[in-house]
C-alpha cells in the first residue's frame, strides 16, 4: 500500500506542476490566485513525497498492519467529498462552495448548529474580503447565478 500511496502521490505532484505550467501563461492578474494555491499544493506534496519515500524504505520486507475494511471505506468517503466539492464549485461557485461545504461537513460531523452556521458564513466573509474585495479578483460564480443572472 505505501508504494501505491507515493505512486499516487507523486502523480499528484505532476498534474500540479501542468496546472502550473498552464497558469504561467495568464496574466498576472489572472494567475495570482492559482499560482498561490498550486505553489502551496506543490510544497506539502513535495513534502508528502518526501515522507513516502522514507517510508517506504524502512518498511521493506515488512508487512503492512491489518487495514481491513476501514481504510477502503476511508479512501471512497474522501473520494465522495472530493467529487462533490467540484461538483459544487461548478454549480454553486467559488463562495457557495467555501459556506457550503463547510455546512455539510460539520453538520456530517454532528456539530451544533451555532457552530455550524457561524463558521460557513465567517469563511465566506473572510474569503470574499480576501479575495473579492481586496485583490479584486473575479470569483467563478456557478452555473446557477450564471443561469439566473448570467
Amino acid at each position: 500500500m505505501r508504494r501505491g500511496s507515493l505512486i499516487f502521490t507523486v502523480a499528484l505532484f505532476l498534474v500540479s506542476l501542468l496546472f502550473l505550467k498552464a497558469t504561467l501563461a495568464y496574466s498576472f492578474r489572472a494567475k495570482l490566485f492559482p499560482l498561490i494555491t498550486l505553489l502551496t499544493v506543490l510544497i506539502f506534496l513535495l513534502i508528502q513525497v518526501i515522507r513516502e519515500v522514507l517510508s517506504v524504505s524502512k518498511e521493506k520486507g515488512g508487512t503492512q498492519g491489518g487495514k481491513g475494511d476501514i481504510s477502503g471505506t476511508k479512501d471512497l468517503t474522501t473520494w465522495v467529498w472530493v467529487g462533490g466539492t467540484v461538483l459544487m464549485l461548478w454549480v454553486l461557485g467559488f463562495m457557495g462552495t467555501v459556506i457550503f461545504l463547510p455546512f455539510l461537513y460539520l453538520r456530517f460531523q454532528r456539530e451544533g448548529w451555532l457552530v455550524s452556521i457561524i463558521l460557513p458564513v465567517g469563511c465566506g466573509v473572510f474569503f470574499y474580503g480576501l479575495f473579492g474585495l481586496s485583490l479584486k479578483m473575479p470569483l467563478y460564480p456557478g452555473m446557477i447565478f450564471l443561469k439566473l443572472f448570467g
